[in-house]
């Protein structure tokens, strides 16, 4: 890199660049014909569906997720997409019944959803056009961990899908399970949910445990950010 000193202009004069940097005048050759790499080619094609189908998934799984507009958590989702597609092919992608990097996603601060609801659950595709939620049987006292004062526990089931080369939504819902919280035991439970499965779609199935504590004599959601587990407890690819 040359410097300029005493009378300067900036800009560019054939294929030199002309300009200041901490308060230096500076010049350097211009780079022409830069040509991108296949991979790097796939990898911002890939980002680019990552972000797109992130919008999207997220808005079915609203329900699911303690603060939908933290633009962190929003970019943190676009990433575990755009990890699990990594430089594939979205045309000859195969199917998969877990999608890394997805499954697993935490949408808020604090203990994972697994850490604090320690029930078996599981995600499976019962029919055409059926996804099923299982809930194992569970003592709520001894499988989840709740702050002090908790009186109920609701868990949020949602299920957003679209279809991952265009990003057009394909549907999804939500349901939910309140139980108390005490010792006594809750039989298992199976949530269906109705949704078209293309060939194509990328299918999230997310859950945040609420907790509704005591407090002044009234039971109330808590607010406290530390106590709001949500996550992906399975990601599909049809």
């Amino acid at each position: 890199m040359a410097r300029v000193t005493d009378v300067f202009m900036s800009g560019t004069v054939g294929n030199l660049v002309l300009y200041r940097r901490m308060d230096k005048n500076c010049v350097r050759l211009k780079r022409e014909g830069i040509q991108q790499t296949v991979a790097t080619k796939i990898r911002s094609e890939n980002f680019g569906i990552a972000s797109r189908v992130s919008g999207h998934l997220r808005k079915g799984l609203y329900a699911a997720i303690p603060a939908p507009k933290n633009r962190s958590m929003q970019s943190r989702f676009s990433g575990a997409i755009a990890k699990w597609l990594r430089l594939c092919d979205v045309d000859t992608l195969p199917s998969c019944d877990v999608a890394p990097y997805i499954t697993g996603f935490q949408f808020a601060d604090g203990d994972s959803f697994t850490e604090r609801f320690r029930v078996p659950i599981t995600v499976t595709q019962t029919g055409a056009n059926i996804i099923t939620v299982c809930v194992n049987d569970f003592v709520p006292v001894k499988k989840v961990f709740a702050p002090a004062g908790t009186v109920m526990l609701e868990l949020v089931i949602a299920v957003s899908g679209c279809m991952l080369k265009t990003g057009i939504p394909i549907g999804g819902g939500v349901q939910r399970i309140q139980v108390p919280y005490n010792g006594n035991a809750i039989t298992a439970q199976a949530l269906q949910f109705k949704i078209p499965l293309p060939s194509g779609s990328l299918v999230i199935t997310g859950a945040w445990l609420q907790y509704f504590v005591l407090k002044n004599n009234r039971i109330s959601r808590s607010e406290n950010p530390a106590y709001m587990p949500a996550g992906v407890i399975n990601a599909r690819y049809v």
